[in-house]
């Protein structure tokens, strides 16, 4: 069985240089200092992320046509697969916060309609729509996060719960809103490594959350994340913000 079929998570090393990290880590400061709707800042007024960073495709364009990651795309997205949103994250050293543990249910749509069933928690995010999907939607999707810094446990690493991707999500009629069932799994969380250039690939509903940081490290925890799903899996009326169809590897899958 595949790694993300079984656990709901892989980690491909080595698919960025140190060098191309760090050129990706400029021009993402570049891009969000020319726009300031798609920071986000803490209280401090620091940057600690981004967001709408789909259309400045040379920040993902190179790194996504590795080919192990065409493979992977391939076999667990499909051959019409897009990629649908891109944020930005950022530990800086001293501010590093935890976050317990949650899935990805948000996406990015064209627009809101009421009411918003299938979907739910409709929200507007830097100018975008954004809903809660469904888990029909979520398990179909994949997410790319590719570290432009190691992750250590000194600096905020992530954990994960393997297989969790599997536990169905149930509804709740009388408030509208998904509710996670609190099941009991064998594994316990695992705290995740990685080195700079490595990109760490997940199912959206795998449950995961970040240690803090040390309040003594001097490592930043940059990451850059992206969204991948099938172009037309979204229910009518419904349609994604921006999807970026992928020309992906004719190469069969590993």
């Amino acid at each position: 069985m595949k790694l993300i079929e079984r656990y709901g998570y892989r980690i491909l090393r080595e698919v960025v240089t140190e060098t191309g990290c760090e050129q990706i880590g400029r021009e993402i400061t570049s891009v969000l200092d020319a726009n300031a709707e798609d920071r986000v800042e803490n209280r401090e007024g620091s940057v600690v992320g981004g967001r709408n960073l789909i259309e400045h495709e040379s920040l993902w364009i190179g790194w996504i046509e590795d080919i192990r990651i065409s493979r992977m795309i391939r076999e667990y997205v499909g051959t019409n697969a897009c990629v649908v949103r891109v944020l930005y994250f950022d530990k800086p050293p001293g501010q590093g916060w935890a976050l317990s543990l949650h899935r990805d249910r948000t996406i990015a749509v064209h627009e809101h309609h009421d009411p918003p069933a299938p979907f739910a928690k409709p929200t507007r995010k830097a100018g975008v729509a954004h809903v809660e999907a469904t888990d029909d939607v979520l398990s179909r999707m994949l997410t790319l996060r590719l570290h432009l810094d190691p992750m250590k446990a000194d600096n905020g690493a992530l954990f994960v719960v393997p297989r969790s991707h599997v536990i169905p999500s149930i509804a709740s009629d009388d408030r509208g809103e998904e509710m996670e069932i609190e099941a009991i799994v064998e594994e316990q969380p695992q705290t995740i490594f990685c080195r700079a250039g490595d990109v760490f690939a997940m199912r959206p509903l795998l449950s995961h959350g970040s240690h803090a940081t040390d309040p003594k490290t001097r490592l930043r925890r940059r990451v850059l994340h992206l969204e991948i799903a099938p172009e037309d899996i979204l229910p009518s009326p419904y349609r994604w913000h921006t999807a970026k169809l992928l020309h992906l590897s004719d190469a069969a899958p590993e």
